[in-house]
């Protein structure tokens, strides 16, 4: 699993013949507002299913923020957008844009 202690979270997912299917990571930092987490570029191979993908990784990143009850800041635009269209990311998105 993950170990909110820990400065840098590293996640891969594999599909059943241990092809790498996504990569992503975290690092806490702290700013001077408070501590967070910088979720990095999230990487999806290119015959992986992008949706299915954000479904399966992005309970653990929203895990990682209410365990360590730490914001995340997405820099991925990939991530960004999963984020906005799923309200329960709201409360925990560092630096959230405001709505259009």
């Amino acid at each position: 699993m993950f170990d909110i202690n820990k400065s840098h979270l590293s996640f891969e997912d594999h599909d059943d013949n241990n092809v790498l299917t996504s990569s992503w990571t975290m690092d806490k930092i702290k700013r001077n507002d408070g501590t967070v987490w910088v979720m990095n570029h999230f990487f999806i191979n290119p015959n992986s299913n992008l949706e299915a993908a954000l479904a399966k990784e992005m309970p653990t990143a929203l895990s990682v923020a209410q365990e360590s009850d730490y914001p995340i800041w997405p820099l991925d635009p990939i991530v960004i957008d999963y984020f906005e269209k799923h309200p329960e990311f709201h409360k925990i998105w560092y630096h959230r844009p405001y709505a259009k």
